[in-house]
């Protein structure tokens, strides 16, 4: 077949309909346009949602990773440009909040799940609100499960005022439908091992990777320290881990990991790190696959120009004013989606750790002269 660029990502129309082959050369399960996700019901899921927000069209990303906890993504489908989200779990109501800049107003998905795989509500931002109606809409994506675990330890098991270290992790796994090839695609990236078998048994392992580093510092901490409230905290280490989806057309599937690490000091440290995945091809993408040679310096100049655009800065205001560099270079944390490609750095990377994690998006449009 001949070589579709991996990026003129009308991907997400032209190889929409290119389910036909039976190999393991990459289809999607024939049969994932009839599944529904029971969201009132199921302890953990993953779903893609599907519907209508005010006169837009947009598609959701959504895990419950959690008792009570929800992660995920949602786009505009006019600009696929993902938005992070984050909820909780209040009786029956459902809040899932958007993760933007603008602290002065909540940005909310206000509602109620069904088992019959729909969510509705009331979204509220920008002071308004509309009401919308979401359903589960599989079709041309991969089908996935989430699995959790969490666990504690005292550091000092002898000592009653012994610190406790906690640590969380929650990750995907592919459906039992998905072709076996792609399965064990997935699973190495997941796991770093694609002969892992059991989500499980790779849960229980980072936990009790955890814990045993956990006890083991033990022998450098001074009891005397647990007495005091201030000094003791720096000992109750913490690890979250998750998982999230951001993107699912096929071949293309994005996926989230992100961790966060406290261990003693001013604060923890996390970061998200991001994978492209094209299961028809099962590879990882890099820019050099969706890129043309040389494309780093025209590539640079559009992501200063998307950082300005979203911290409302001038053409005159120089970025090393608020960030570690002057220029704004491209990085392998990418996300493809079927409208355009993000770039995404770690707190310290470009910027200081009080700026977060910046993402930073460019529509295929402003990008046609350097893809391949």
């Amino acid at each position: 077949m001949k070589r579709v660029s991996l990026l003129v990502l009308l991907i997400a129309v032209a190889l929409l309909s290119c389910h036909t082959r039976n190999n393991n050369n990459g289809k999607t399960p024939a049969n994932t346009a009839n599944i529904i996700v029971p969201l009132a019901s199921t302890p953990l899921f993953y779903t893609q949602l599907k519907g209508k927000l005010g006169n837009k069209e947009i598609t959701m990303q959504l895990l419950k990773t959690a008792p009570h906890l929800f992660r995920g993504y949602y786009c505009d489908d006019s600009t696929g440009q993902p938005i992070s989200l984050w909820g909780t779990l209040d009786s029956t109501l459902v809040n899932i909040y958007e993760e933007t800049n603008n602290s002065s107003e909540d940005r909310l998905f206000s509602g109620y799940f069904s088992d019959d795989g729909k969510f509705k509500g009331v979204w509220h931002g920008d002071g308004t609100s509309y009401h919308f109606e979401l359903h589960t809409d599989l079709k041309n994506a991969v089908p996935l499960k989430v699995f959790y675990q969490i666990d504690s330890a005292r550091l000092a098991p002898s000592i009653s005022k012994s610190p406790v270290g906690t640590v969380s992790n929650s990750i995907i796994w592919p459906d039992s439908l998905v072709d076996s090839t792609i399965a064990r695609f997935i699973i190495g990236q997941v796991t770093g091992n694609s002969r892992a078998t059991d989500p499980q048994k790779f849960l229980r392992k980072g936990i009790d990777s955890f814990i045993l580093s956990y006890r083991y510092s033990a022998k450098d901490a001074d009891s005397t320290e647990f007495n005091d409230n201030t000094t003791a905290v720096s000992w109750n280490w913490t690890t979250d881990n998750d998982m999230k989806v951001v993107y699912n057309t096929w071949p293309l599937l994005v996926i989230e990991k992100y961790a966060y690490d406290f261990t003693g000091g001013a604060h923890g440290n996390w970061g998200a790190t991001y994978y492209t995945l094209d299961l028809s091809k099962r590879k990882v993408l890099t820019p050099d696959d969706i890129f043309k040679p040389g494309y780093k310096e025209a590539l640079s100049g559009l992501l200063d120009k998307a950082f300005r655009k979203r911290f409302n800065m001038s053409e005159e205001d120089a970025l090393d004013q608020n960030l570690l560099v002057k220029n704004i270079p491209p990085n392998n944390n990418m996300i493809v989606t079927g409208k355009g490609v993000a770039f995404s750095y770690v707190p310290y990377e470009i910027g200081p750790y009080a700026l977060g994690q910046v993402t930073l998006y460019i529509p295929l449009s402003e990008m046609k002269s350097i893809l391949k």
